[in-house]
């Protein structure tokens, strides 16, 4: 999925942003998944901090749990690297967080924890699901 907006400092993705994972619908033999976040780039070159994965659980019958904030923290978070180094200009990060075990039915927000600038739009959130022995 394409992120429509920016993600500023110490923030979560938009809602409208948001990645939905149901194994109903992309097979229910899947334990976990490889992310990748592409085309990412920052409103200027960040100087520390890090791009987190964070996944909010839906309940059993499909509704969306609490959006996380600052004051409604994601309890599962999975730091993407590489993260950020002082002075790095890169303009077109890749970042990737392997092996993230699956939920039956959970969203995937991005979170832009402490790196001091935006997440420009237009990144992009992928993912491939896989189990062990496949």
């Amino acid at each position: 999925m394409t992120g429509a907006n920016a993600i500023a400092n110490n923030a979560y993705s938009n809602s409208a942003d948001k990645l939905r994972i149901q194994l109903s619908a992309i097979g229910t033999n899947y334990l976990l998944a490889d992310f990748r976040l592409t085309s990412a780039t920052f409103a200027s070159a960040p100087t520390t901090g890090v791009i987190q994965l964070a996944k909010v659980p839906r309940d059993f019958s499909g509704n969306a749990g609490p959006t996380p904030s600052a004051s409604m923290l994601a309890t599962q978070i999975y730091t993407m690297g590489p993260a950020p180094s002082t002075g790095n200009a890169s303009t077109s990060w890749v970042m990737s967080v392997d092996s993230v075990p699956l939920d039956a039915d959970a969203d995937y927000w991005v979170f832009n924890n402490a790196t001091g600038v935006s997440l420009n739009s237009g990144w992009v959130l992928t993912y491939v699901p896989w189990s062990p022995g496949t």
